[in-house]
């Protein structure tokens, strides 16, 4: 767990982590609060030196885990018991060859939150389940894309094949798309698994940063990943139809993406036309005009603390 202030949050989470997860090892990263958060005794505490963001934070204390599977848990998600987590890992145990499971998260309104991320034939991402009430479409297991780090069980073994957890760089946004895609380059896959559902306040901290910044590191960030780990054929596919939404987006906000290069030492196993066809989804036209009208309006999707 990274936190970032918001005592408050961390108290609930930790909390519920202490009460249903009694074995487990908890290791919570206070990422340069000021003033230093209260942990409990029986709980490694890691302090770093400043807030290294959401990428960095994880990134530092995944190196003080030492289980075969790390659980990714926000301090704005709470457990509603030890399914979630039970069923998280039953599941990766059965599918050696998957590297991430997501658990079902739900928003503060009842809806749910995405439940794994598509790729869409423009580029951009599909969130699935998105604002939805729970249902069937949320019922069964499927791979994705991504998975969303706010609740996400990982292997531990597979975590080096992707080349790292997250980008140091990222700082946040983006970051577990970019770690997914590694790991399907890689050789391994990603899956949303359904479970009882977990409280998500998505973005409570991170609402505290102003809306410039999020969109300009989340848009440099897309750029960023697709620069390094996008085969020819998916920029001859989708290249630029992604370029141009991206840029609109940032015109829309009224933010220029700052492109830079961070390569990654993945291991790559397998090509993208081994797996996008199985994550790809191709929505109705009405949901890119969703996008852009959330793009103008500056809802983000997507959003955590860092």
């Amino acid at each position: 767990m990274v936190a970032w202030g918001r005592q408050d949050l961390l108290d609930a989470s930790l909390g519920a982590v202490r009460r249903f997860l009694p074995g487990a090892q908890a290791v919570v990263v206070d990422n340069g609060s000021e003033p230093p958060l209260r942990l409990p005794a029986g709980v490694e505490a890691v302090r770093a030196p400043r807030n290294l963001g959401f990428a960095g934070g994880n990134n530092l204390g995944l190196a003080r885990c030492t289980g075969d599977y790390v659980l990714l848990l926000n301090t704005d998600a709470v457990l509603p018991s030890a399914e979630p987590a039970e069923t998280l890992l039953a599941f990766l145990e059965a599918h050696p060859g998957v590297a991430v499971a997501q658990a079902k998260l739900r928003l503060p309104d009842g809806t749910l939150d995405a439940c794994g991320e598509g790729l869409t034939p423009l580029g951009l991402l599909y969130h699935h389940g998105y604002r939805r009430p729970d249902g069937p479409h949320a019922a069964r297991p499927r791979p994705v894309f991504a998975a969303k780090a706010a609740c996400a069980l990982v292997r531990r073994a597979a975590i080096a094949d992707a080349g790292g957890l997250f980008r140091p760089r990222f700082f946040c946004y983006y970051e577990d798309i970019d770690f997914c895609h590694r790991l399907w380059l890689a050789g391994w896959e990603c899956w949303f698994v359904p479970t009882e559902p977990v409280a998500h306040a998505e973005g409570a901290t991170s609402r505290t940063l102003p809306a410039r910044q999020v969109w300009r590191r989340y848009l440099s960030n897309m750029l960023c990943s697709a620069f390094d780990l996008w085969g020819w054929r998916l920029w001859l596919g989708r290249g630029l139809p992604f370029l141009a939404a991206v840029f609109a987006g940032g015109l829309a906000r009224g933010v220029l993406p700052r492109p830079f290069r961070d390569p990654m030492p993945v291991r790559r196993r397998v090509p993208e036309a081994a797996f996008l066809p199985r994550v790809t989804v191709r929505p109705p036209w009405r949901y890119y005009w969703g996008l852009a009208r959330r793009g103008v309006s500056g809802a983000f999707c997507g959003g955590r603390g860092v």
